[in-house]
């Protein structure tokens, strides 16, 4: 509690701008995707690709503008991203023309999914040392207040004012709580210890990078099971329409769970983040994938609301390490002088990884293939990824707990 009352001010700002990036979140756009889909007469494979090339888009955008955070001050870059944001959320109220589609989809990914999760994670790794784990698990917290909230207010305001509308709720409460994040972080944190020491090194104490990170095996090691987290759970929520319908289910019903999934999203992360400064993120990481895939096989299996509660739980598991593990891994491993640019390359590998899952499901399930079947398949593979993970860690050489 002292470490929270010590740094609140700057743990309630990166808390609000993880919470600002839901509206562009997978779970959070996937809720339209009904409206969506008949408004502009679109297939499933149809939607999964104007989706997927939009997030592919930003994904390599990633690329060029993530390490804007290492240039400029990020007041600027948050003013920028959460403006751009909320005009695209106006945008998304008019659009009526299906070309247009593809780059208001691109624009919420990158903003929203990309720069409002890199920002905060970025800015942690930089300020924080050894309570870096700490600080991610409480900021994290703005992300999961939203997955768990914005489910049933959203779909309660279709009944009311039309999907169209509730994006300009969703632009309201951007630009609200724009100067509420500019207010806390009017003075921005620097490290107060030694062990908070803003230059923590990686491995072979230096600082990384971009090319040399991408030289090294390591990073090739990770990424790809980095990857199984973003692709897998953003097809399971980019269809939870068609699997609502599929199990029988009421949406209504379906997104009243997301709580479940949110509240086990929080104590995993609360707890993960203890664990990762205690013990490391190398004892953890092998293990991280496993919930998920226990999730998506009882989903796959799933008849009733009471085992996709389970599911849920499962799957909410994952997610809350996956935040703090991407956190506290690059950081950890490669240095924080070069964070925002070394970072990126994982910011954008994840939103690269979401635009996979949504594209290759939606033709799936075009060419017929039982949903149940697919989550099946996910399952395994997330288990393959995690003794993939094991084997990886066994070999690395190992660094000191620093951050």
């Amino acid at each position: 509690m002292s470490f929270f009352i010590q740094n609140a001010r700057w743990l309630v700002a990166t808390a609000l701008l993880y919470f600002c990036s839901c509206f562009g979140q997978t779970f959070f756009i996937s809720l339209f995707a009904g409206e969506i889909r008949q408004a502009f007469n679109l297939s499933h494979g149809d939607w999964g690709l104007i989706y997927s090339g939009g997030t592919l888009a930003s994904a390599i955008a990633m690329l060029f503008f993530g390490g804007y955070i290492d240039k400029y001050k990020i007041t600027l870059n948050i003013k920028v991203v959460i403006i751009s944001l909320s005009l695209l959320c106006l945008t998304m109220t008019f659009v009526n023309l299906i070309w247009y589609l593809p780059i208001i989809i691109f624009g919420l990914r990158f903003f929203g999914q990309g720069m409002l999760i890199h920002i905060p994670a970025v800015a942690i790794g930089k300020w924080y040392g050894k309570n870096k784990g700490k600080a991610l698990s409480l900021s994290i917290m703005g992300f999961s207040i939203g997955e768990a909230i914005f489910p049933v207010i959203f779909v309660f305001l279709f009944s009311i004012i039309g999907w169209r509308y509730s994006w300009i709720v969703g632009m309201l409460v951007l630009l609200g709580v724009l100067p509420i994040i500019l207010t806390l972080l009017s003075n921005e944190r620097s490290p107060n210890s030694k062990q908070e020491n803003q230059s923590q090194t990686g491995m072979k104490n230096k600082h990384w990078t971009r090319n040399e990170v991408l030289s090294d095996w390591l990073f090739w090691a990770i990424i790809i099971p980095f990857l199984i987290p973003p692709i897998f759970s953003t097809a399971f929520f980019f269809n939870m329409v068609h699997l609502t319908e599929v199990k029988n289910w009421s949406l209504i019903t379906f997104t009243s769970l997301f709580p479940f999934y949110t509240g086990m999203s929080i104590l995993t992360t609360l707890s993960s983040g203890w664990m990762l400064d205690k013990f490391g993120v190398e004892k953890i990481l092998p293990f991280y994938l496993l919930p998920m895939a226990l999730g998506l096989l009882i989903f796959s299996y799933s008849t009733s609301y009471l085992t996709a509660v389970l599911g849920f739980s499962f799957l909410g598991m994952t997610q809350g390490l996956a935040m703090t593990i991407g956190g506290t891994f690059w950081p950890n491993y490669y240095g924080t002088k070069n964070l925002g640019s070394v970072r990126s390359l994982s910011t954008s590998t994840m939103v690269f990884g979401t635009a996979i899952g949504p594209a290759v499901v939606g033709k799936l399930l075009d060419f017929n293939i039982n949903y149940d079947l697919i989550l099946l398949g996910m399952s395994i593979l997330g288990i393959i990824a995690s003794v993939s993970l094991a084997i990886t860690m066994a070999r690395t050489p190992k660094i000191s707990s620093q951050g």
